[in-house]
């Protein structure tokens, strides 16, 4: 296997457990300020660790892009977790990692990455997938206000993407890139909890839950850092982004959240979508 399909399916692990577990810790009611800040009390350690024990602390220019995405990175991280309050994972998963999409326009225009005929038909099929997961949110009669969190936070991803391969373009390393975007999020974090003026939590899932999300969302983006320094982003992108399908199974599996045809449409049409790229 080609190490950015590898990497990218790292990521994909990572992240998919990492949204699952911000819909699964709603029921604690979590708070959008501790729960920033602790993630990201997870996040800046790991992310440091995972840099050394690469060897790739290292200063360069690009790392600019990395302290911008930390600006972006905490309000996207913000807005999944207001969306999954009131609205389905299986549901909102997927148009957050429709982003991917996003990120591959920008860079095909902005980066003149190649767009082939499989590429483009990949990219079709995984807007289906999303199409057909996210309708039901569309269609339902719930809180439209989790649809607009989620369609934001998918764009705010797409630019994250974006600016990753421009930093490592520049000659950020990738684990450096990730240090980088932590310490972006803890200047964010920081002042927002203050603000929130919640207190922190003490003990239960409430303490560990942001912590164990800080963990693996630092080694998702470590891992997808990687892959697009051996890649192209429209084929490591979108690859990394199709974690919804892992989210869905686990919401579906321990949430008992309700598998429709047009669900399972959509996970279809995603399998289909990572198998056009890790052969494109």
């Amino acid at each position: 296997m080609a190490p950015e399909i590898l990497f990218a399916l790292l990521s994909l692990v990572f992240l998919g457990i990492s949204d699952f577990f911000y819909k699964w810790g709603q029921r604690w009611q979590l708070r959008g300020g501790p729960f920033m800040l602790l993630q990201n009390l997870a996040y800046l350690p790991t992310a440091f660790t995972l840099a050394y024990l690469r060897d790739e602390i290292v200063w360069s220019t690009g790392l600019w892009f990395g302290l911008l995405n930390g600006v972006l990175a905490f309000t996207a991280f913000l807005f999944v977790l207001l969306a999954l309050r009131r609205g389905e994972a299986v549901a909102l998963a997927p148009i957050v990692r429709l982003n991917f999409a996003v990120t591959a326009l920008l860079t095909i225009s902005l980066l003149g990455e190649e767009l082939t005929i499989t590429k483009a038909f990949a990219l079709l099929l995984a807007a289906f997938a999303v199409l057909a997961v996210g309708g039901s949110v569309i269609s339902a009669a719930g809180d439209r206000r989790s649809l607009w969190l989620a369609t934001g936070a998918m764009c705010l991803f797409g630019f994250i993407g974006l600016f990753y391969k421009l930093g490592l373009n520049a000659g950020a390393a990738p684990a450096a890139m990730t240090v980088a975007q932590s310490v972006g999020v803890f200047f964010i974090a920081l002042p927002f909890a203050i603000q929130q003026s919640d207190p922190l939590p003490r003990r239960g899932v409430p303490l560990w839950l942001p912590l164990v999300c800080g963990i693996l969302t630092s080694c998702s983006y470590v891992s997808f850092a990687v892959a697009m320094r051996y890649g192209d982003a429209i084929v490591v992108a979108p690859i990394a982004q199709l974690s919804f399908v892992l989210t869905g199974v686990l919401a579906i599996v321990v949430l008992k959240e309700q598998l429709t045809i047009r669900k399972g449409l959509g996970v279809v049409f995603a399998v289909l979508c990572v198998a056009l790229f890790a052969n494109a």
